[in-house]
């Protein structure tokens, strides 16, 4: 009985230890998506869930055996909380992906810098949506007016080239921070990414207002040295009928 009362305090204190490592997982996930990184990093959630519902199981089995009734009730309690704390998070994670929209932004092939969706355009293009998710196929010019609203809750998103087959191209690269203007990024123009994704809205005197998403997509060089940044309050008020309260 002395070793099996070892072996289930060795149980209970590293499941304690995934808990814990746990909380600071999900922790790094919600600052991530605090900085609006499409490229969270959940694989350590994914990792220490099935160990702590796996230790949990072991230390409630071993904790019926155990002579002490002090080591059996704490170690009872301690297993219990950590299985129903892992199966909570098991039941978020799969209630918020059930709940979120894939967003999927198509950018013409070979283009490189600003992409803007300027939502609730009334001359703008139909929202493709499935049940799972919407689709935004970004015109040659970078700027795509969409009849829909902007989506408030969670979101998953996604963003490629759209290739001349009709194929689609993942771009993978994601840069929510300041890129420097070192040699190596100025020499860079080979890898493809997304920098600093954000939303905003855009009002002027004549009261034309619209929300919009906005995103640079290209290299590191193009960036730093041949970028020209949209002016969207031109394109708006070159496009009256793009804003969200104009009269029909």
């Amino acid at each position: 009985m002395e070793a099996r009362t070892k072996w289930l305090w060795i149980v209970t204190l590293a499941n304690i230890a995934v808990g814990f490592l746990l909380i600071l997982a999900i922790r790094g996930i919600m600052l991530a998506l605090g900085v609006l990184t499409p490229e969270i990093f959940v694989w350590p959630v994914f990792v220490f869930l099935p160990i702590g519902v796996a230790l949990s199981v072991v230390g409630l089995k071993l904790t019926r055996g155990d002579a002490s009734f002090a080591s059996r009730r704490i170690a009872y309690v301690a297993n219990g909380c950590a299985l129903g704390f892992s199966l909570l998070i098991v039941t978020g994670l799969a209630t918020l992906f059930l709940g979120s929209t894939e967003e999927r932004f198509l950018v013409p092939n070979g283009y490189k810098g600003d992409v803007y969706v300027v939502y609730g355009a009334m001359d703008g293009q139909p929202t493709t949506k499935t049940f799972w998710g919407v689709t935004y196929s970004i015109p040659d010019d970078g700027i795509l007016r969409t009849r829909g609203p902007m989506i408030r809750g969670w979101t998953r998103t996604r963003y490629y080239y759209r290739l001349g087959n009709g194929t689609l191209e993942r771009i993978r690269n994601f840069w929510p921070n300041t890129i420097h203007r070192t040699p190596e990024n100025l020499a860079n123009d080979s890898d493809i990414g997304v920098f600093f994704p954000r939303t905003g809205r855009f009002s002027d005197s004549a009261g034309c207002s619209v929300e919009y998403d906005q995103f640079y997509v290209g290299t590191k060089a193009h960036l730093l040295s041949k970028y020209r940044r949209t002016d969207i309050g031109s394109y708006v008020r070159a496009h009256p009928l793009g804003c969200s309260n104009q009269p029909k």
